[in-house]
């Protein structure tokens, strides 16, 4: 194998592909390796760690075909130091990978490519097109709320729905929770080849893989068969498992009706919610809100006999009456911070049902979180 290209061209290639490289749990040592293939006019890098492959196609110029597999993350660091605009040659001599610049040449050892394990191809029949921008912004809304632990294995994922809108549109409708709050956020798109509604489960890993390797141009394409996914973005394929499991049905604990209702400037509101946080107590982060309807004015407020108190009065809204509940103030700060928009709405029916938030200016957005109940 021989080749050659500029910096730029490869290395961020190698840096997605080397997150994924040396993340599984099995012991084998190719699974630390990215594999590299050379071939006419295209150079392909993959790595996998048996739940989830990335393989990535970029242009090089190519003298000779072959393939090696090398560490990644040596390999990734040392090609990070090179200049950007530097030519760098590859060739392979047995398992070595040797790296030559104008002053600098260098050699690593590789491991045999047949031990590198297949990545499973997806038969590209049913397909989903999506718009980038908007995929990127419904996994930013959603995902950060999915559990990370994977003691409930159906919550450690994602829940994507696909259904059929109209005869021109389908909706995908993206769900995550992890038992104390949840978020879900409503697409459309006019691209799919399914006449069938489908739920499917994907790993939170997976969908933090792909939120990183797309921006805000293009087009994503979604590819299902029975066991797996596809996402294609550019010249960027990440394939993964999907959970089996069944995923709970959250619209039931969503209330459909609310006593109080207050509509909020998201700034100052997450300001004060930040600046409470300092007086909860460990382990608990309660924090405080009170809504009087009389007064259009919610007081937030802590407490810790160790540390202190804190009160802040914020000018709002509020349609009907007043009440009182209490939440996390991490569940508060991440719901705020993803939310889209200037201006949000706080729905609640007691202190001991979830409460829900909203953005104004987007409809397709909710995000639920359950209260800290008082004894």
């Amino acid at each position: 194998m021989k080749f050659s290209l500029i910096q730029k061209n490869i290395i961020n290639a190698l840096n997605h592909c080397s997150k994924i490289a040396g993340t599984s749990k099995s012991a084998l040592p190719i699974l630390n390796n990215i594999l590299i293939i050379a071939e006419k006019g295209t150079l392909r890098i993959s790595a996998t760690n048996l739940e989830i492959a990335i393989e990535i196609k970029i242009r090089a110029k190519i003298e000779e075909k072959g393939r090696i597999t090398i560490p990644a993350q040596l390999f990734t660091n040392y090609i990070n130091l090179i200049p950007s605009n530097a030519v760098i040659n590859f060739k392979t001599i047995k398992q070595d990978l040797i790296i030559t610049t104008t002053n600098e040449k260098s050699a690593i050892k590789g491991i045999d490519p047949d031990e590198f394990p297949i990545i499973p191809k997806i038969e590209q029949k049913e397909k989903y097109i999506i718009d980038a921008k908007i995929f990127k912004n419904a996994l930013e809304e959603t995902i950060f709320s999915i559990s990370i632990t994977e003691s409930r294995i159906e919550l450690s994922g994602a829940l994507f729905s696909f259904n059929k809108n109209s005869d021109k549109e389908q909706k995908l409708v993206i769900v995550g929770t992890d038992s104390y709050r949840l978020a879900e956020k409503k697409i459309l798109f006019k691209q799919g080849d399914s006449q069938e509604s489908k739920d499917i489960i994907i790993p939170v890993k997976t969908l933090q893989e792909v939120l990183r390797v797309i921006d805000d141009n293009d087009k994503v394409e979604i590819y299902l068969s029975k066991n797996q996914i596809l996402f294609t973005y550019k010249d960027i394929e990440i394939i993964s498992r999907i959970i089996s499991g069944e995923f709970p049905d959250y619209k039931t604990i969503i209330p459909d009706k609310f006593n109080t209702k207050a509509i909020i400037s998201k700034a100052p509101f997450l300001r004060a919610i930040k600046r409470s946080s300092f007086f909860v107590k460990f382990g608990i982060n309660d924090i405080s809100l009170k809504f009087l309807s009389k007064k259009n004015e919610i007081v937030i407020s802590s407490l810790n006999n160790q540390v202190g108190e804190n009160q802040i009065s914020i000018p709002v809204e509020i349609i009907g009456k007043t009440n009182e509940i209490v939440f996390n103030y991490r569940y508060l700060i991440d719901g705020l911070t993803n939310i889209k928009g200037d201006k949000i709405s706080i729905e609640m029916v007691d202190d001991s049902s979830p409460g829900l938030i909203k953005s104004i200016d987007d409809e397709s957005y909710l995000y639920l979180i359950m209260p800290i109940k008082n004894n």
